[in-house]
């Protein structure tokens, strides 16, 4: 499968919020903020910006790593402004999320950990 704007045209480089979604007023920008800014999506970027800051990496990196991680094979269609989005894009495919991650980035459960064996055992 071939993911074209794997970061959701945007939505997941960071630049969106839900408290400037009016300052967004030309072609693309306007169509991310109606195609994406949902309560679920936002719910989504927030978890998505909270693993990142755990795993040490950015924003962008761990929605590219949630989109390769996929179960079919999947190819993610990127661009780039700059060398260092570029380094960042390939530095993505490194990236490995546990099942339990993406449940939790896909809002399938509460917790990032939830259900992990070594966590429920360490609760006594």
């Amino acid at each position: 499968m071939l993911a074209w704007s794997s970061l959701a045209r945007g939505f997941f480089s960071g630049k969106f919020a839900r408290d400037n979604l009016e300052t967004f007023t030309d072609g693309q920008d306007l169509i991310c903020t109606r195609c994406y800014a949902r309560e679920d999506n936002f719910t989504r970027l927030d978890r998505t910006r909270q693993l990142a800051g755990e795993k040490g990496t950015t924003l962008p990196q761990i929605a590219m790593a949630w989109v390769l991680r996929q179960p079919v094979n999947t190819f993610a269609i990127t661009g780039a402004m700059n060398i260092d989005h570029l380094k960042q894009n390939v530095e993505a495919m490194e990236i490995d999320l546990t099942d339990e991650e993406a449940a939790w980035l896909d809002l399938k459960t509460d917790c990032p950990d939830q259900g992990r064996t070594e966590d429920r055992d360490n609760l006594t």
